[in-house]
């Protein structure tokens, strides 16, 4: 079978495109090795229609049922590599060995966050611990509230949370130098550093109550944002290929379509420059499952 299109990332964005294109009447393949951020997610709680949150799991179920019951076919495995040959892609599956074929592409593998490994972390993710401002800051509005990282990104971090609670404390747990730049925040903010290492996160279902720290004392806050560098961008099976990356590694694509420069190769969600919201990544892949409609229609498919 020759798919019409072939999305690489059953996260969120990947599903949405599936779901638009299958209402398109498209022969569409996901492959998810069922990875990503919103599995580590456990209350979404900015998105229209759950106030009181949505997890991530809970969505991508829902999100796999709609596209199953539309005919798209999921494949539990990880795309090993990429290539074209005669206007079709191959998709090669790392545990099946087997190829996919598709007369389009769409990249939707996310990004790989360095969560540190330190007791109760997974737990918190997602209910009391959080990565993003953004999405999560609201989280903080008159909490005590721990950022945990090395100093520059925690500097950075602690600009933004700083907008909701004075109640902020930043913990070095990287043991990285706190540079010119990172101890002028840390002192225009009137933050106290901790260089101390976090031992275990104390927590009642999820959510945090203390973090206990290498020098033996335990920190009582109630919310944490984790601020390590190192998070990377699940592009690499483009690099073959004729496409534009920025500097931290994002997918350039064309903002009315999200079709990357290489023709019939599309990108959405995390991998391109964005806010990282889900509500954008939905939008993005139903944008772009549009134009790969209107694509395969100008084709003669």
């Amino acid at each position: 079978m020759v798919f019409d299109s072939i999305i690489i990332g059953g996260g969120i964005a990947g599903l949405q495109t599936a779901i638009q294109l299958s209402r398109c009447l498209r022969k569409v393949a996901v492959v998810d090795a069922n990875g990503g951020r919103s599995t580590a997610a456990k209350a979404y709680r900015n998105i229209l229609g759950f106030p009181d949150g949505v997890s991530g799991k809970a969505l991508r179920e829902a999100g796999r049922t709609h596209a199953v019951r539309l005919g798209v076919q999921l494949f539990s495995d990880e795309v090993s590599e990429l290539s074209e040959h005669d206007g079709l892609f191959s998709a090669r599956l790392r545990v099946a060995g087997s190829h996919l074929q598709g007369r389009t592409v769409v990249l939707a593998a996310g990004i790989s966050d360095p969560f540190p490994d330190i007791p109760g972390i997974g737990a918190c993710l997602g209910k009391s611990v959080f990565i993003c401002p953004d999405c999560d800051g609201y989280e903080t509005v008159g909490q005590a509230t721990a950022v945990i990282g090395a100093a520059p990104q925690a500097a950075d971090m602690a600009v933004q949370l700083r907008y909701y609670t004075d109640r902020l404390t930043v913990i070095n747990h990287a043991g990285s130098p706190i540079g010119p730049r990172e101890g002028e925040t840390f002192q225009s903010l009137s933050l106290d550093v901790l260089n101390e290492r976090v031992e275990r996160f104390d927590h009642q279902n999820g959510m945090l109550t203390g973090l206990v720290l290498s020098g033996g004392d335990t920190l009582s806050v109630c919310r944490a944002f984790l601020a390590f560098p190192g998070a990377r961008v699940n592009t690499d099976l483009l690099r073959p290929f004729s496409v534009r990356f920025n500097e931290k590694g994002h997918v350039l694509v064309d903002p009315r379509t999200k079709e990357t420069d290489h023709r019939n190769i599309w990108a959405v969600g995390d991998v391109i420059p964005h806010s990282q919201q889900v509500a954008i990544a939905m939008g993005d892949g139903a944008q772009a499952a549009i134009w790969i409609h209107k694509r395969l229609q100008e084709n003669g498919k």
